[in-house]
């Protein structure tokens, strides 16, 4: 799976009002940084951008394409609009392919509809992965297969084929567990034991 690319441009350093102009035309302000040059405003398509936002998300690597040179960046930081589920600004941190860089990949499972039942459900504990590594060896995502689970069993991060790649250092505990197959009605009594603790505290806080 090859490194997406999106289109930028140059902008200017306007202000709110400039920002509105160019979410209206289509456009989503933001800035790129890092690799020791200065920051530099640019412009992109909001519908390129949330294309791979939708598939891969936030700290995934993109080749920007600007002014005649391809810059690698990792998608740092989106903003969205506090009132309407809109963006409003995105950073770019440019890589440098003599840099190792510490970056947050998704989790994608697979297989969830084969390994769930009527009794069980897959429970999700990590949906992204810290790691360090070159810009080169930086994956899209990281996938794993939970087709097979037992009511009762996890995946831990030692059993991921990636731990043992030797270009990338995985940045959590070995034990952490990434997915799991939990039993329904385990957790249905989690809940209760919850609901009757919270319960028992107010009861507790209105007598006292």
């Amino acid at each position: 799976m090859g490194i997406p690319k999106l289109k930028a441009e140059l902008r200017e350093n306007g202000g709110k009002a400039y920002s509105k102009k160019l979410r209206k035309e289509g456009f989503l302000p933001g800035v790129i940084y890092g690799h020791n040059k200065e920051t530099r405003p640019l412009k992109v398509k909001i519908a390129n951008l949330k294309k791979i936002l939708n598939r891969y998300g936030i700290g995934t690597t993109v080749n920007i394409e600007l002014e005649g040179e391809v810059v690698p960046a990792i998608i740092k930081e989106v903003q969205d609009a506090i009132v309407k589920d809109d963006l409003v600004h995105v950073d770019f941190q440019q890589l440098s392919a003599n840099e190792k860089i510490r970056v947050h990949v998704p989790i994608i499972l697979l297989g969830k509809d084969k390994a769930g039942s009527s009794t069980s459900t897959i429970q999700q504990q990590l949906t992204k992965l810290e790691m360090q590594c070159f810009p080169k060896y930086i994956p899209q995502n990281v996938t794993v297969d939970v087709s097979n689970l037992e009511e009762g069993e996890s995946i831990t991060i030692e059993d991921l084929d990636i731990y043992n790649n030797e270009n990338i250092h995985i940045m959590h505990e070995p034990k952490e567990i990434v997915a799991s197959l939990t039993s329904t009605s385990r957790e249905e009594k989690e809940e209760e034991k919850e609901e009757v603790s919270f319960f028992e505290s107010t009861t507790s806080i209105l007598d006292s």
